[in-house]
């Protein structure tokens, strides 16, 4: 069992009525006097205690934080910095007034924690703002947790906002960053909005490790994962400042997690380990337990009160009661876009939760129901699945509990239709083509674009281990058409969707390069069969400024350029290429021929 001193704190700043902090019991009902409105706890808080705190930057302009700690503010959340959101570059910049802010509050006798708006897009960027958030907060006196600020930037030209990475990348990104604080002796938290945490992250594998604070503009947040700080408002009101400013709630309390309890619809009594002040004691000898909350789905609190020479020691626990594991995963039927199951019906449940796994393309989703069956439809045809079903209950606060997933059914869609066929590489007599791999087929037929019969033929049949295909001795600088179908069960599906490959042309060579003029080139060139050419001309022989480009019509073999000097010697080349599906297979460069302009 960990002891949890769950701290629950929304981005910076949030005090409650009249003091600063007060205990939760039953999913209560609280008034703030920041927002003059009125916030609902989840359960899971029974028996914390409340404080607020704020965060700020140095947008909130001059702060009187010996006004904010008197109007009931107990921490605050300093951003030290920032990286900025183009694409242009990876740049670090510090808040300009962190150092004073900083001071400030600490004198104030506020306890302070830091922040770093984050846009990391690697590992390697994650550490570097982790080392210069940790550089510049060297020798101050943080007492909270140094915070990992990753959020999109809200416009599709920002850094992170363009990047699609896939939840894996961010959430290693994030893991970087945390344990780089950590390692110097610091309590790492990441901060984030509900939908980063759900969509973005794998938040429950950073939430194992570090602290969350969650950002969820609401007065009764239904997240379901772990959290310790909430914050609730950037409208928030607070003596000795300006202007708006976050408000956070932060829950405390020394609340022991035990393990899960299955919920059977009867109480619930599970008996932890107890010692008071670090001396084992007895239960019903020196201790009695009082439990509560210990039948529905959702958390279930169990206090060891003191009896005997140890009367007036008391110690909570806190339990989560969820479902039982989904047991009877059932395959029913697929088609090639759904597949169909079944399961057994769980006790108390009111939801589903399916968890699907594309082993093809290495992707995830989620969905949920409230019957025990299920059709996953909009699937691709011919792909594999991984599914696992587990089961949620609506907790008093109306929050879903959730149970452990049943064991994974591995199934494919049907239909053997290849898709994603494309060009992967090309010279001067082969093409090799790629396509998505099927998870069960038993050979794959190639086809070639017979221009003569207007048809496709076949010209190989390879074993599903591969698909991927090679075809050579192709003419160079020509144009191919190619299709792929699959074979499952002795049946062929659709062709796929033909694919446009060029061959690279042979290379040219230049027959000559004159100056019959002022400031003009004159290039001829071999013929060689292609689409198009390419005229090259610069000052440098290397060709590494100062360079044109000219296209020429395949029928041409000679082009007269204008240079931009006289009386200088000039380099030239030529290249033929191959155009096809709207893109060019170029050739080798020919020999440089230098000339000097008239």
């Amino acid at each position: 069992m960990k002891k949890i001193t769950k701290i629950i704190s929304a981005l910076l700043a949030v005090v409650m009525v009249f003091q600063s902090t007060m205990t939760v019991s039953a999913a209560v009902k609280l008034k703030s006097k920041y927002t003059n409105m009125t916030y609902t706890h989840q359960s899971r808080f029974d028996g914390f205690d409340i404080s607020y705190g704020i965060d700020v930057s140095h947008h909130n302009g001059d702060i009187n934080f010996q006004k904010v700690k008197a109007d009931g503010i107990d921490y605050v959340f300093v951003r030290v910095g920032y990286t900025g959101y183009t694409k242009s570059s990876f740049s670090l910049n510090l808040d300009k007034n962190y150092k004073k802010y900083i001071n400030d509050a600490v004198a104030a006798g506020l306890d302070v924690g830091v922040y770093w708006y984050s846009q990391a897009l690697t590992t390697t960027e994650a550490v570097q703002e982790a080392t210069k958030l940790l550089n510049a907060i060297s020798g101050y006196n943080i007492t909270m947790p140094v915070v990992l600020d990753y959020e999109f930037a809200g416009t599709k030209a920002g850094r992170l906002d363009s990047a699609n990475l896939s939840k894996e990348r961010m959430t290693a990104n994030a893991l970087a960053f945390l344990d780089t604080v950590a390692s110097a002796g610091y309590d790492g938290c990441l901060y984030a909005c509900e939908d980063f945490l759900l969509n973005h992250l794998n938040a429950d594998k950073i939430s194992s490790l570090y602290t969350v604070w969650l950002a969820n503009y609401s007065t009764k947040t239904t997240y379901e994962g772990d959290f310790e700080y909430w914050q609730h408002t950037s409208k928030g009101h607070v003596s000795g400042i300006k202007g708006n400013v976050d408000v956070n709630f932060r829950y405390t309390g020394d609340v022991y997690d035990i393990e899960n309890q299955i919920y059977t619809g009867m109480p619930v009594t599970p008996e932890p380990i107890v010692d008071f002040g670090g001396v084992s004691v007895l239960k019903d000898i020196d201790y009695t337990l009082v439990y509560s909350n210990n039948i529905n789905i959702g958390y279930g609190i169990v206090d060891a009160v003191g009896i005997g020479a140890f009367e007036g020691f008391k110690k909570r626990f806190r339990f989560k009661i969820v479902p039982q594991k989904v047991e009877g995963l059932t395959y029913v039927s697929n088609s090639k876009d759904s597949l169909t199951y079944t399961w057994t019906p769980v006790p108390g449940a009111s939801s589903y939760r399916i968890y699907v796994t594309n082993n093809t393309k290495s992707s995830t989703f989620t969905k949920t129901v409230t019957t025990n069956y299920a059709t996953l439809s909009g699937l691709t045809q011919g792909n594999e699945y991984s599914v696992k079903v587990c089961a949620g209950g609506k907790n008093s606060d109306g929050t879903t509990v959730w149970g452990l997933y049943s064991d994974t059914d591995t199934r494919a869609t049907a239909g053997s239709d290849v898709t994603g066929l494309k060009v992967k590489s090309r010279s001067t007599s082969a093409v090799r083509i790629i396509w998505d791999r099927l998870p069960v087929c038993d050979l794959y037929v190639i086809y070639i674009y017979n221009e003569n019969s207007k048809q496709y033929e076949e010209i190989a049949r390879i074993l599903p281990t591969v698909n991927n295909y090679k075809i050579e001795g192709l003419e160079a600088g020509s144009v191919y058409k190619f299709r792929v179908s699959a074979i499952r069960d002795g049946v062929e599906g659709k062709k796929s969707k033909y694919v446009k490959a060029a061959t690279k042309p042979k290379k040219t060579s230049v027959k000559s390069a004159k100056s019959s003029s002022k400031k003009k080139i004159t290039v001829k060139w071999k013929y060689t069969n292609c689409s198009g050419y390419q005229v090259q001309w610069s000052t440098k022989k290397n060709f590494s400024s100062n360079c044109k480009t000219v296209n020429v019509s395949k029928n041409d073999f000679s082009k007269t350029i204008k240079t931009a000097k006289s009386k200088k010697k000039y380099y030239v080349r030529v290249r033929a290429y191959t155009k096809a599906g709207g893109e060019k297979a170029y050739g080798s460069w020919s020999s440089v021929k230098a000339v000097y302009v008239k």
